[in-house]
């Protein structure tokens, strides 16, 4: 899957494996939101952010019907590991469940919350949420970047 906003100037690659793993969370989260974080590496020329792979929710992560409070338990650990790869936190990922892919005012608090993390080293972290349910699902993707944020479109 690939995204972009209309000036082109965001560019996020999500791959299959990711996507569909994020769908398995979701069908086995039933009507919980559940969620985990990005994972990949930017291109050679830093236009297009690849998403290689997600995590899972970790563990003591919180769940509810209406919000989900990611915990950050091994995530420390893995993402230190993954960065002397080369591969790098990109943002976050959350479902919806039977609602809209549009990101919620706690949503997007959050992730301007995180653009700001410099313990990060991630000044423009992207949100992907999934919506709707196994008859129905919806994506979206967007970056957080100098206090705003952008709605990519799926192109393909």
């Amino acid at each position: 899957m690939f995204f972009e906003d209309e000036n082109q100037l965001y560019n996020i690659y999500l791959c299959k494996e990711s996507y569909d793993q994020m769908i398995s969370y979701c069908r086995n989260s039933n009507s919980y939101e559940t969620g985990g974080v990005l994972i990949g590496n930017y291109s050679h020329n830093h236009k297009i952010a690849n998403v290689l792979q997600i995590t899972p929710p970790p563990k003591n992560s919180k769940y509810s019907k209406c919000s989900f409070h990611r915990a950050s338990s091994g995530l420390k650990e893995l993402l230190d590991t993954l960065w002397n790869q080369g591969i790098y936190y990109l943002g976050e990922w959350h479902y919806h469940p039977n609602s809209s892919a549009v990101p919620s005012y706690v949503d997007l608090k959050q992730m301007f919350a995180l653009s700001n993390n410099t313990d990060l080293k991630c000044p423009e972290p992207i949100l992907i949420i999934i919506g709707g349910n196994e008859k129905d699902w919806r994506i979206s993707a967007s970056i957080f970047s100098n206090g705003r944020y952008v709605c990519l479109e799926l192109v393909k």
